[in-house]
């Protein structure tokens, strides 16, 4: 996965999941960046998170992305300034 922060400018990290596990109220992923920094970070997610994830994923629009992503083989895609500007 491919993350950017508001903090680190225009750094685009590459990171994976490690583990998700449920930790009383929460679903924690920990993601662990592996360039162009080696951190270990977490991502609680509560209800109300993991319901609007999910209502995002059922959208049409991603539908295919999400089917896709289940089916074919994954292709690294090129790195794009734009991506952390698009939040719709």
């Amino acid at each position: 996965m491919r993350l950017r922060s508001s903090g680190l400018g225009k750094t685009e990290l590459e990171a994976d999941i490690a583990v998700i596990k449920k930790v009383d109220d929460l679903v924690v992923f920990f993601v662990n960046t592996t360039k162009p920094v080696k951190w270990r970070t977490r991502m609680g997610f509560q209800e109300k998170d993991m319901r609007d994830l999910v209502l995002a994923l059922l959208r049409p629009r991603n539908q295919w992305f999400v089917i896709s992503s289940l089916q074919l083989p994954q292709k690294k895609t090129p790195s794009k300034e734009d991506f952390w500007e698009k939040t719709t």
